[in-house]
């Protein structure tokens, strides 16, 4: 079907204003995905006792809708994204609070809640929300002075951290605390509070290292280097080279039980060597730069901090996941963001490529195109 600039339909008006480089590298992702996840999780299978394409099947299914949850967020306007946010949001923190009392522990974490045979993981979906909701209630507080923005911010994101650290979840922790600083150093916070959250971080660390078991045994083990997980990572690395083994060839992608989610980028690496982990970061890259290339062109304080907020939680995670299997930092169990394998992790994904892909639209509503069509 030929689309033309002449055509006033949704579809149409939706397809010239949106960002199709953006679109493209969302969906190359997805597809990436596939492969890699069909790749790395068929001895995870065997261990299992399901079939050999049990993961394949339901990662292209989680694909398959997220396209779907991409575009219906693409199309809505700055409003509409603001209400879905703030019931999302509202929603995420009551699922969080109900799973400390009824959630399902796995490996000595309270994250998941199950309904019949699907797992949900609500911090997951919670990112993107509270990106748009603290992105709103910050550029109240920057255009109007007496509404107190930055303390319904400061309290929303130690009521969120507080959750997240009783399940624990320290590195969902991190990814929000970082956000959440970066949100509010663009909104330009005084020198003083910058300095605060300075040295408020290391504390926070010293305090996770003393009072959580599974953080103190990553950080030694990252200290000492004797991380079997990482050293198996770092071996596909080295063994994949430049254009890897092949298609499921891989070796050391046995030795990592969760291959098709938190170590899923080493499994690129030694299957299809560097040059697709290289294509890989790139794509993210353009993702990231041109996120940001929109914010620093917009005057719409609420769109620079909503569009910079996302396109850094979407990057930063990326590099907290890379970080992790190329032993830049301790393992945090960090999904790769449409790559690794994990319902949740993809609609979160997708929500946050829709909201990205909305705020960056040319018009952020198809209402004013049609109206100014049927004006003249």
């Amino acid at each position: 079907m030929m689309i033309t600039r002449s055509d006033r339909s949704n579809i149409a008006l939706w397809w010239w204003t949106t960002d199709r480089y953006l679109l493209t590298s969302f969906l190359v992702l997805i597809i990436i995905g596939i492969f890699l996840v069909m790749a790395s999780s068929q001895h995870i299978t065997q261990s299992l006792n399901l079939s050999s394409h049990h993961f394949t099947l339901r990662h292209i299914l989680f694909g398959a809708l997220s396209i779907p949850i991409i575009i219906s967020f693409s199309i809505l306007n700055e409003r509409q994204i603001k209400i879905i946010s703030i019931l999302g949001l509202i929603t995420s923190i009551v699922l969080l609070c109900f799973i400390l009392f009824d959630g399902e522990r796995i490996k000595g974490a309270q994250r998941w809640l199950y309904i019949g045979q699907i797992s949900f993981q609500p911090s997951e979906v919670c990112k993107p929300f509270f990106i748009i909701f603290n992105a709103w209630i910050l550029s109240l507080w920057s255009e109007k002075t007496k509404f107190p923005g930055w303390i319904w911010s400061i309290c929303s994101i130690v009521l969120i951290s507080s959750l997240l650290l009783l399940q624990p979840d320290l590195g969902m922790t991190i990814l929000f605390i970082f956000t959440w600083a970066f949100q509010l150093f663009i909104t330009g916070i005084p020198l003083l509070i910058i300095i605060f959250l300075i040295i408020a971080f290391p504390v926070f660390m010293i305090i996770s290292y003393l009072n959580f078991d599974h953080v103190k045994i990553r950080i030694d083990s990252f200290i000492e280097g004797k991380t079997y997980q990482v050293s198996k990572s770092l071996q596909s690395f080295e063994s994949g080279g430049l254009l890897g083994k092949g298609p499921g060839e891989g070796f050391y992608k046995k030795s990592l039980p969760d291959a098709h989610s938190d170590f899923v980028f080493a499994v690129a690496a030694e299957e299809y060597g560097v040059l697709i982990c290289a294509i890989i970061i790139m794509i993210y890259g353009l993702i990231i730069l041109r996120s940001f290339l929109y914010s620093i062109k917009n005057e719409n304080i609420f769109l620079i901090l909503a569009v910079s907020g996302l396109a850094f939680q979407f990057g930063f995670q990326s590099i907290i996941h890379m970080a992790s299997n190329t032993d830049l930092i301790p393992t945090k169990g960090m999904t790769l963001p449409f790559l690794s394998y994990g319902g949740s992790s993809i609609m979160s994904s997708a929500i946050t490529a829709g909201m990205l892909l909305a705020l960056t639209r040319k018009n952020n509503s198809l209402e004013p195109l049609k109206r100014q069509h049927y004006e003249k």
